[in-house]
Protein backbone atom coordinates (compact mmCIF):
# COMPACT_ATOMS: atom_id res chain seq x y z
CA UNK A 1 0.00 0.00 0.00
CA UNK A 2 1.14 3.00 -0.40
CA UNK A 3 2.83 6.46 -2.46
CA UNK A 4 3.60 9.52 -1.04
CA UNK A 5 3.50 12.95 -2.75
CA UNK A 6 6.54 15.22 -1.18
CA UNK A 7 6.68 18.76 -0.78
CA UNK A 8 9.35 20.94 -2.76
CA UNK A 9 11.65 23.02 -1.69
CA UNK A 10 11.81 26.37 -3.62
CA UNK A 11 15.02 28.44 -3.99
CA UNK A 12 14.71 32.03 -5.30
CA UNK A 13 17.41 34.19 -6.35
CA UNK A 14 17.13 37.75 -7.01
CA UNK A 15 19.92 39.70 -8.54
CA UNK A 16 20.31 43.57 -8.66
CA UNK A 17 22.45 46.13 -9.13
CA UNK A 18 26.00 43.80 -9.10
CA UNK A 19 23.65 42.33 -5.84
CA UNK A 20 21.59 39.35 -4.88
CA UNK A 21 19.19 37.94 -1.87
CA UNK A 22 18.82 34.41 -1.43
CA UNK A 23 15.71 33.52 0.49
CA UNK A 24 14.96 29.59 1.27
CA UNK A 25 11.53 28.40 2.35
CA UNK A 26 11.95 26.09 4.16
CA UNK A 27 9.74 22.95 5.06
CA UNK A 28 7.59 22.50 8.02
CA UNK A 29 8.12 19.78 10.18
CA UNK A 30 5.42 17.18 10.04
CA UNK A 31 3.43 16.22 13.06
CA UNK A 32 3.20 12.66 12.53
CA UNK A 33 0.05 12.24 14.63
CA UNK A 34 -2.03 14.09 12.02
CA UNK A 35 -0.39 11.76 9.03
CA UNK A 36 -3.41 9.43 7.83
CA UNK A 37 -3.81 7.36 4.33
CA UNK A 38 -5.77 9.16 1.99
CA UNK A 39 -5.76 6.64 -0.76
CA UNK A 40 -4.87 2.83 -0.99
CA UNK A 41 -4.07 1.56 -4.37
CA UNK A 42 -3.79 -2.64 -4.47
CA UNK A 43 -2.47 -4.42 -7.64
CA UNK A 44 -2.86 -8.09 -8.17
CA UNK A 45 -0.21 -10.88 -10.02
CA UNK A 46 -2.60 -10.41 -13.17
CA UNK A 47 -2.58 -6.61 -12.83
CA UNK A 48 -6.00 -6.25 -11.70
CA UNK A 49 -6.34 -2.67 -9.58
CA UNK A 50 -8.53 -1.97 -6.52
CA UNK A 51 -8.77 1.42 -5.40
CA UNK A 52 -9.83 2.87 -2.04
CA UNK A 53 -10.16 6.58 -1.49
CA UNK A 54 -11.12 8.15 2.39
CA UNK A 55 -12.86 11.27 3.82
CA UNK A 56 -11.80 12.50 7.80
CA UNK A 57 -13.13 14.77 9.66
CA UNK A 58 -10.15 15.99 11.39
CA UNK A 59 -8.46 12.52 12.33
CA UNK A 60 -12.26 11.01 12.57
CA UNK A 61 -13.05 8.54 9.36
CA UNK A 62 -16.21 9.70 8.01
CA UNK A 63 -16.25 7.42 4.54
CA UNK A 64 -14.25 5.42 2.23
CA UNK A 65 -15.27 4.98 -1.72
CA UNK A 66 -14.09 2.18 -3.87
CA UNK A 67 -13.14 3.87 -6.47
CA UNK A 68 -14.98 2.40 -10.07
CA UNK A 69 -17.41 1.29 -8.05
CA UNK A 70 -20.75 2.33 -6.31
CA UNK A 71 -19.89 0.92 -2.84
CA UNK A 72 -18.86 2.78 -0.13
CA UNK A 73 -18.54 2.31 3.91
CA UNK A 74 -19.97 5.60 6.37
CA UNK A 75 -18.60 5.00 10.25
CA UNK A 76 -20.50 6.70 13.14
CA UNK A 77 -18.55 7.65 16.04
CA UNK A 78 -19.73 8.23 19.68
CA UNK A 79 -16.87 10.40 21.26
CA UNK A 80 -13.19 8.30 20.39
CA UNK A 81 -15.33 5.05 19.67
CA UNK A 82 -16.59 3.84 16.26
CA UNK A 83 -19.64 2.54 17.52
CA UNK A 84 -21.04 1.56 13.52
CA UNK A 85 -20.19 0.84 10.12
CA UNK A 86 -22.56 0.53 7.23
CA UNK A 87 -21.36 -0.53 3.79
CA UNK A 88 -23.52 0.91 0.68
CA UNK A 89 -24.14 -0.67 -2.42
CA UNK A 90 -25.69 2.24 -4.58
CA UNK A 91 -28.24 3.68 -1.72
CA UNK A 92 -28.56 -0.25 -0.04
CA UNK A 93 -26.92 -0.76 3.12
CA UNK A 94 -26.01 -4.65 2.47
CA UNK A 95 -23.35 -4.72 5.46
CA UNK A 96 -23.69 -3.61 9.03
CA UNK A 97 -20.93 -3.11 12.34
CA UNK A 98 -22.08 -2.24 15.25
CA UNK A 99 -19.69 -2.36 18.41
CA UNK A 100 -20.15 -2.36 22.37
CA UNK A 101 -17.55 -1.31 24.11
CA UNK A 102 -16.43 -1.56 27.94
CA UNK A 103 -13.63 0.54 29.16
CA UNK A 104 -12.88 1.30 26.02
CA UNK A 105 -12.38 -2.06 24.15
CA UNK A 106 -14.69 -3.86 21.52
CA UNK A 107 -16.43 -6.44 24.05
CA UNK A 108 -19.10 -7.59 21.02
CA UNK A 109 -19.71 -7.03 17.87
CA UNK A 110 -23.21 -7.36 15.96
CA UNK A 111 -22.91 -8.15 12.45
CA UNK A 112 -25.98 -7.62 9.76
CA UNK A 113 -24.82 -8.90 6.63
CA UNK A 114 -27.18 -9.24 3.09
CA UNK A 115 -24.64 -9.62 0.67
CA UNK A 116 -25.33 -13.11 0.12
CA UNK A 117 -29.69 -13.34 -0.11
CA UNK A 118 -31.54 -12.73 3.22
CA UNK A 119 -30.44 -11.22 6.06
CA UNK A 120 -28.14 -12.95 8.31
CA UNK A 121 -27.60 -11.32 11.85
CA UNK A 122 -24.71 -12.57 14.67
CA UNK A 123 -23.00 -11.53 17.06
CA UNK A 124 -18.95 -11.61 17.65
CA UNK A 125 -18.09 -11.88 21.41
CA UNK A 126 -14.85 -10.60 22.56
CA UNK A 127 -13.59 -12.69 26.13
CA UNK A 128 -10.71 -10.72 27.29
CA UNK A 129 -8.59 -13.36 29.58
CA UNK A 130 -6.47 -10.58 30.66
CA UNK A 131 -4.75 -7.10 28.77
CA UNK A 132 -2.71 -9.27 25.75
CA UNK A 133 -5.17 -12.39 25.56
CA UNK A 134 -8.48 -12.78 23.96
CA UNK A 135 -10.77 -15.26 22.82
CA UNK A 136 -13.71 -14.22 20.52
CA UNK A 137 -15.44 -16.36 17.86
CA UNK A 138 -15.69 -15.68 13.98
CA UNK A 139 -19.08 -16.69 11.65
CA UNK A 140 -18.16 -19.74 9.64
CA UNK A 141 -21.32 -21.04 8.11
CA UNK A 142 -25.22 -21.34 7.59
CA UNK A 143 -28.00 -22.48 6.01
CA UNK A 144 -29.85 -20.56 4.04
CA UNK A 145 -33.95 -21.16 2.99
CA UNK A 146 -34.40 -18.92 -0.53
CA UNK A 147 -37.80 -19.14 0.35
CA UNK A 148 -37.83 -17.41 3.54
CA UNK A 149 -34.32 -15.17 3.47
CA UNK A 150 -33.53 -16.65 7.03
CA UNK A 151 -30.32 -18.15 7.79
CA UNK A 152 -30.01 -20.98 10.15
CA UNK A 153 -27.36 -23.39 11.93
CA UNK A 154 -25.51 -20.12 12.26
CA UNK A 155 -21.87 -22.12 12.98
CA UNK A 156 -18.59 -20.22 14.22
CA UNK A 157 -14.54 -20.34 14.41
CA UNK A 158 -13.40 -19.99 17.87
CA UNK A 159 -10.07 -17.87 18.06
CA UNK A 160 -7.62 -17.24 21.31
CA UNK A 161 -5.24 -14.67 20.18
CA UNK A 162 -2.41 -13.21 22.41
CA UNK A 163 -1.82 -9.54 21.36
CA UNK A 164 1.29 -6.98 22.55
CA UNK A 165 1.52 -4.25 24.43
CA UNK A 166 1.50 -2.08 21.54
CA UNK A 167 -1.23 -3.42 19.81
CA UNK A 168 -0.02 -6.23 17.29
CA UNK A 169 -0.77 -9.68 17.39
CA UNK A 170 1.50 -12.47 18.48
CA UNK A 171 0.00 -15.96 18.13
CA UNK A 172 -3.48 -17.19 17.37
CA UNK A 173 -4.89 -20.69 17.21
CA UNK A 174 -8.52 -20.85 15.41
CA UNK A 175 -10.10 -24.21 15.87
CA UNK A 176 -13.50 -25.16 13.58
CA UNK A 177 -14.84 -28.50 14.48
CA UNK A 178 -11.35 -29.74 14.66
CA UNK A 179 -10.03 -28.14 12.18
CA UNK A 180 -6.23 -26.20 13.80
CA UNK A 181 -4.92 -23.55 12.53
CA UNK A 182 -1.59 -21.68 14.40
CA UNK A 183 -0.79 -18.08 13.39
CA UNK A 184 2.90 -16.29 14.38
CA UNK A 185 3.22 -13.11 13.17
CA UNK A 186 6.39 -10.48 12.93
CA UNK A 187 5.82 -6.80 12.59
CA UNK A 188 8.33 -4.24 11.96
CA UNK A 189 8.84 -0.75 14.20
CA UNK A 190 7.45 1.64 11.65
CA UNK A 191 4.26 3.18 11.71
CA UNK A 192 0.93 1.09 10.25
CA UNK A 193 -0.50 3.25 7.51
CA UNK A 194 -3.95 3.06 9.65
CA UNK A 195 -2.49 4.35 12.76
CA UNK A 196 -4.11 7.52 13.21
CA UNK A 197 -7.50 6.92 12.36
CA UNK A 198 -9.34 7.45 15.06
CA UNK A 199 -10.53 4.25 16.46
CA UNK A 200 -9.96 2.40 13.79
CA UNK A 201 -7.85 -0.52 14.98
CA UNK A 202 -9.74 -1.13 17.77
CA UNK A 203 -12.86 -2.40 15.63
CA UNK A 204 -9.97 -4.26 13.30
CA UNK A 205 -7.57 -5.68 15.12
CA UNK A 206 -8.79 -8.83 15.29
CA UNK A 207 -11.01 -8.51 12.12
CA UNK A 208 -8.73 -10.75 10.27
CA UNK A 209 -6.24 -13.44 10.59
CA UNK A 210 -4.21 -11.71 8.20
CA UNK A 211 -3.16 -9.64 11.12
CA UNK A 212 -2.16 -6.79 8.32
CA UNK A 213 -4.01 -4.11 10.09
CA UNK A 214 -1.92 -3.04 13.75
CA UNK A 215 0.30 -0.75 15.36
CA UNK A 216 3.02 -1.55 13.29
CA UNK A 217 3.48 -3.15 9.50
CA UNK A 218 3.50 -7.03 9.04
CA UNK A 219 6.46 -8.39 8.26
CA UNK A 220 5.26 -11.78 8.34
CA UNK A 221 2.82 -14.24 9.11
CA UNK A 222 2.49 -17.89 9.18
CA UNK A 223 -0.17 -20.38 10.11
CA UNK A 224 0.07 -24.28 9.91
CA UNK A 225 -3.13 -25.92 10.33
CA UNK A 226 -4.03 -29.57 10.93
CA UNK A 227 -7.30 -32.04 11.24
CA UNK A 228 -9.13 -33.51 7.94
CA UNK A 229 -6.21 -31.91 5.87
CA UNK A 230 -2.48 -30.48 6.97
CA UNK A 231 -0.67 -28.15 5.20
CA UNK A 232 1.02 -24.06 6.06
CA UNK A 233 0.59 -21.30 4.57
CA UNK A 234 2.63 -17.78 5.25
CA UNK A 235 2.53 -13.67 3.69
CA UNK A 236 5.59 -12.13 3.43
CA UNK A 237 6.02 -8.32 2.96
CA UNK A 238 8.33 -6.38 2.20
CA UNK A 239 8.07 -2.36 2.72
CA UNK A 240 9.16 0.70 1.03
CA UNK A 241 9.21 3.73 4.21
CA UNK A 242 8.36 7.62 3.65
CA UNK A 243 10.69 10.11 5.66
CA UNK A 244 7.59 9.29 8.51
CA UNK A 245 8.11 5.90 8.74
CA UNK A 246 5.23 5.04 6.78
CA UNK A 247 4.94 2.47 4.51
CA UNK A 248 4.10 4.05 0.89
CA UNK A 249 4.57 0.82 -0.76
CA UNK A 250 4.30 -2.81 0.19
CA UNK A 251 4.82 -5.77 -1.65
CA UNK A 252 3.49 -9.03 -0.17
CA UNK A 253 4.15 -12.85 -1.72
CA UNK A 254 1.70 -15.27 -0.38
CA UNK A 255 2.99 -19.13 -0.18
CA UNK A 256 0.46 -21.72 0.09
CA UNK A 257 1.07 -25.77 0.37
CA UNK A 258 -2.37 -26.15 -1.87
CA UNK A 259 -1.93 -23.12 -4.11
CA UNK A 260 0.91 -21.63 -6.15
CA UNK A 261 2.82 -18.36 -4.53
CA UNK A 262 1.44 -15.36 -6.16
CA UNK A 263 2.33 -11.83 -5.14
CA UNK A 264 0.31 -8.12 -4.53
CA UNK A 265 1.38 -4.74 -4.65
CA UNK A 266 -0.01 -2.09 -2.09
CA UNK A 267 0.41 1.85 -2.52
CA UNK A 268 -0.61 4.33 -0.12
CA UNK A 269 -0.84 8.29 -0.20
CA UNK A 270 -1.27 10.36 2.63
CA UNK A 271 -2.52 13.40 3.37
CA UNK A 272 0.92 15.10 4.23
Amino acid sequence: MKKLIISSLAIFALASCGSSDDTVDETQPVDPTTILPTKFTEITQDNQTYVVTFKYDGTKLVESNDVGTNEKTVYTYSGDNIVKTEDFEGTAIVYTREFTYTNGRVTAEKITNKHSGGTLVYTKNFQYLSDNHVKYNEYTSSTYNPATGVHTDIKSTQYDVYISNNGNLITGTSNYEGHIRNYTYTYDGQNNPTKNIKGFLKINLLLSPEGDVASNNLLKVSSIYSGPTNGQTSNTSVHTYNNNNFPTKTVTTYTSTLFPTNSHTFLTEYNK
